[in-house]
């Protein structure tokens, strides 16, 4: 489903970081907002849509249930180093 992940900020350091970007899928894009925070079993992700772009999907016909498994897909891909870094 997703395409691309587009990270354009982080901040923080060990063992939290704030990540924002932007992740495109079939035409589409949204912007997200997530924390990447190191545990015992090693690094985890939370990462979630800006409220503003999940009221717009859901105008356009996106339900619930396909935003839920995107950012479900958008966590597995920043876990998995699956993103570009927007240069400055």
């Amino acid at each position: 489903m997703i395409e691309d992940v587009v990270i354009e900020s982080v901040e923080g350091g060990y063992p939290f970081k704030v990540i924002r970007g932007n992740v495109y899928w079939g035409g589409r894009s949204a912007r997200f907002t997530g924390v990447i925070y190191q545990s015992i079993g090693g690094p985890n992700v939370r990462a979630g849509l800006e409220e503003e772009d999940v009221e717009k999907l859901i105008i356009q016909g996106v339900s619930r249930e396909e935003l839920m498994k995107l950012e479900l897909e958008l966590q597995q891909k920043i876990l998995n180093g699956e993103i570009k870094f927007e240069s400055s």
